[in-house]
C-alpha cells in the first residue's frame, strides 16, 4: 500500500510540472513542442523522467495487489487504475510510433496520456486523503470523550 500511495503522490506532482509545460502549448498552438528554454527542464523533462519510470513501478505493484485482492477499496482502485491506465496509454503511443504510418502527432497525445491517466490517480489521492482526515476527527472526537475531565 506504500508503495501505491508513496508512487501516486511523486507521479501526480510530476504529472502536474509536466502539465504546466505541454497543456498550456496543445490548447493555444496544438501542438506540444521541445524547447532549449530554461522551464523546459524543470517542467516537463525532469519530471518526466521522474514520473514515467515512478509509474511504470506502481502500476506493477498495483497489478500485483489486485493479484492478491488487496484493491479493496474504491480510491485504491482508482490510484492503482490510473497508473495502469498512464502505463498502458504510454505504450499505446510508444507503439504507435514504430508503425511505418507515424507522423508525429503520436508525441502529442504521448505528453498529454502521462496526464490524463494521472487524473485518475489524483482523484484516489483525494479520496484518500478525505477519508485520512475523517479517521482523524473520529480518533480526536474519541480521544475528547475518554479523557479525564480537567
Amino acid at each position: 500500500m506504500r508503495i501505491l500511495i508513496g508512487g501516486s503522490w511523486i507521479t501526480v506532482i510530476c504529472a502536474l510540472l509536466t502539465g504546466l509545460w505541454s497543456v498550456p502549448q496543445f490548447l493555444i498552438t496544438g501542438t506540444v513542442t521541445l524547447s532549449s528554454h530554461p522551464l523546459f527542464l524543470v517542467l516537463f523533462l525532469f519530471p518526466a523522467q521522474v514520473g514515467v519510470p515512478v509509474s511504470l513501478l506502481t502500476a506493477l505493484n498495483s497489478v500485483l495487489m489486485a493479484s492478491r485482492r488487496r484493491l479493496v477499496t474504491p480510491r485504491r482502485r482508482l490510484m492503482a487504475g490510473g497508473q495502469v491506465l498512464t502505463v498502458g496509454l504510454l505504450l499505446t503511443c510508444a507503439l504507435l510510433l514504430l508503425l511505418p504510418t507515424a507522423f508525429g502527432r503520436e508525441f502529442i497525445v504521448m505528453a498529454l496520456a502521462y496526464q490524463i491517466g494521472q487524473v485518475v490517480v489524483a482523484i484516489g489521492l483525494l479520496l484518500y486523503l478525505l477519508q485520512r482526515r475523517k479517521w482523524r476527527r473520529a480518533d480526536e472526537a474519541t480521544r475528547a470523550r475518554t479523557s479525564p475531565e480537567d
